[in-house]
């Protein structure tokens, strides 16, 4: 169903997600994230149920090839870390 004048004109922008993960690096310029940590500071919420830990999945896969984007145009920078049990990637503004 269209929306009105009045509707559209309350609506947001849209930003590609490019755009929303290098905004929010951006803001927390000093420190790295992982893709994890990036789906939360973006706010995406995530529930226990089986359809929510899917979302997430999808979600987390979406910015995860987002960040390969922004890797190769040089905007972000990326660093494999030792942790206890195994290795992450983290992300920080370049």
């Amino acid at each position: 169903m269209p929306v009105g004048k009045d509707e559209w004109n309350a609506g947001r922008k849209w930003e590609t997600i490019e755009a929303r993960i290098l905004a929010f690096l951006k803001t927390n310029r000093d420190k790295g994230f992982s893709a994890d940590e990036i789906h939360n500071g973006l706010g995406y919420k995530t529930g226990s149920g089986f359809w929510d830990i899917l979302a997430k999945i999808a979600n987390i896969l979406t910015i995860q090839n987002a960040l390969e984007t922004l890797v190769r145009e040089g905007s972000v920078k990326a660093k494999t870390v030792k942790e206890t049990i195994g290795e992450v990637t983290y992300y920080m503004v370049a």
